[in-house]
Parts: C-alpha cells; structure tokens; sequence
C-alpha cells in the first residue's frame, strides 16, 4: 500500500462510523449518503488496503479480522490525531490571547521581586498576548481571582485564604518611619511600643493583625491603611508614625523627608509575597507559561500544573 494520504484518512473515518454503527443502512443517516455510496467508498478502501474489511448481505454486516485490527489500529490513528488537535491548540492559546493579572503596590523597587524580568522572558516567546495588569490591595485581588476576575495575583495576604493556592516568591523588609520633625525621635534612643503609642499611627490591615504594632494595646490616635502610596502620606504630613518597606523609602530617606526609627528588635517585620492562583480552575496555556516565568524567575522550585 502506497503511504496514507487525506483520502485514505476520509475513507477510514467513514469505516469507523459504519463499524461504530453496526452497518450500512444505519450509518448512512449519520453520514447523509445513500447506501450505494457508502459500499462503493468502502470497496474503495477495501482496495487501497489491499483487504476485505467486513461481511455485508443478507447475513448481515460483522468486520471480518482483518477489519477488527484495521478498525482498532484506525481508532489509535485518530486518537493521534486529536492528541495532535490538543497541541496545536495549547500552541495557538500561549501565542494568543490575554491575561489579567494584579499586583499590591509599590512592589517595583523591592530588589527581590523579579517580576519585570519574568514578563520580559514571557513577552520574548508569547509576543501576542495581551497582559492586562492591576494594582489592587491584597484582599481585593485574593476576591477576583475567586470571583474569576483575574487569573493570578502577587499578594502579601493577611490570612491565607481557603480556595487560593499561594506559592511563596520573595519577601521585604519593612519598619517604622517618620518625618525629620517628629517629636519621637527626641528620644535619642531605640523607642519601645508604649513609645510610639503615646503617638498617631498609620498602621496596616483592615481585618487581621499584621504589623508588630497590630497587636499593641488600642490607643486613640490610630489610622488604619492598605497601601504603602497611602501610609507614605500619612508619615509624610508629619503626623503619624508608620511601616514602610525599606527599598520604598529610601526616596525620602535621600531627600530629607523621612527618617527610619530606631527600634527595639522584634518591632521591624518581613512579610512575605505570593504569587496566588485559584485552586479550582484550569489556568489557560498562556497564564501557565506566565505563572512558570515568574517562578523561574525566582527560582522557585515547584511541580506546578
């Protein structure tokens, strides 16, 4: 037999529909051709094949043995093709198509986070497709990606959240800040929590402790943010005292505008940033090949799928 070309593939996906069917009469609904037609593109077959393929006639219609292994061998050369289907199709959906990530804020000067260079690496192979980028607090990323609004977040979650998947990729260092002005640093000496709560603060979280100062006695002079844009002001005014990473805060360290506080150990804190998916859904080929990017980018080590 001369090598398969498409007419032996329309010719042998005929002889399944007619084998699955049980016979000509039956299949030629499922194939809309009259019965004539079929048991000529059949012969056809039979004659490029070099074989008879099954019984027809009054007797009735059965696939003779060299039909069995024919039909069995068929059903695997299409089941190839489908696999093949599948991957040209992951290959068209990574080269196309549009994610939509966020991000929490001010994340652009932190040295551990990688994340301009994974979507370098990502946009030199994935050109086409289209990144949507937010930024938006923690708890109203983890709420999208729920709600499947977004396809994948950087996070530094108050509290882990059931239905997230979170993989660990950097952390910050942060501590407390205030105006050049502030009467605190009077003290000339590393300030304990009764020191700085005698003062306004401007501390973050809505929900759940997470500065060191969070879990201090309540006082009357405090502000409450979700943002570092946010606590920047706060600390700027010169009223209040704050967290801020120490890689964002070295601007106004430069210019005079903020000075780092000097204190007690255990009242600085390093949280830590995830990259956060939702457990339950089949990411795109595209959002894969991203989340994979960002990983290696970190050099994070996980069987992720």
């Amino acid at each position: 037999m001369k090598p398969i070309d498409n007419l032996d593939i329309r010719l042998l996906k005929l002889f399944l529909i007619i084998a699955d069917s049980g016979g000509f009469s039956v299949a030629q609904y499922q194939l809309n051709m009259h019965q004539s037609s079929i048991s000529k593109k059949m012969g056809d077959l039979e004659t490029r094949l070099g074989m008879t393929l099954c019984q027809r006639g009054r007797s009735g219609f059965k696939l003779t043995s060299d039909g069995l292994k024919v039909y069995e061998a068929s059903k695997q050369l299409f089941d190839c093709i489908d696999d093949f289907q599948v991957k040209i199709d992951e290959i068209r959906n990574v080269s196309s198509g549009s994610i939509n990530i966020a991000f929490t804020d001010n994340l652009a000067t932190n040295k551990n986070c990688r994340i301009q260079t994974a979507i370098n690496t990502f946009c030199n192979t994935h050109s086409k497709v289209n990144i949507n980028t937010q930024i938006y607090d923690s708890s109203l990323i983890e709420k999208s990606i729920l709600e499947n609004k977004l396809d994948v977040g950087i996070t530094s979650p108050e509290v882990l959240k059931s239905g997230l998947k979170y993989i660990y990729i950097f952390n910050e260092k942060q501590q407390l800040y205030c105006s050049p002005s502030h009467l605190i640093l009077a003290l000339n000496r590393e300030v304990t929590v009764e020191d700085i709560l005698v003062h306004p603060v401007v501390d973050r979280g809505l929900t759940h402790h997470v500065t060191p100062l969070s879990y201090a006695s309540e006082h009357l002079y405090k502000s409450t943010t979700t943002n570092m844009e946010a606590t920047a002001h706060m600390i700027l005014s010169g009223h209040f005292i704050g967290y801020l990473p120490d890689h964002y805060a070295q601007i106004w360290i430069e210019r005079d505008e903020m000075v780092r506080i000097s204190a007690i150990h255990g009242l600085e804190y390093t949280p830590s940033f995830y990259l956060t998916i939702n457990e339950k859904n089949d990411l795109s080929y595209a959002t894969k090949a991203l989340v994979t990017a960002i990983l290696d980018a970190h050099d994070v080590n996980t069987n992720f799928e």
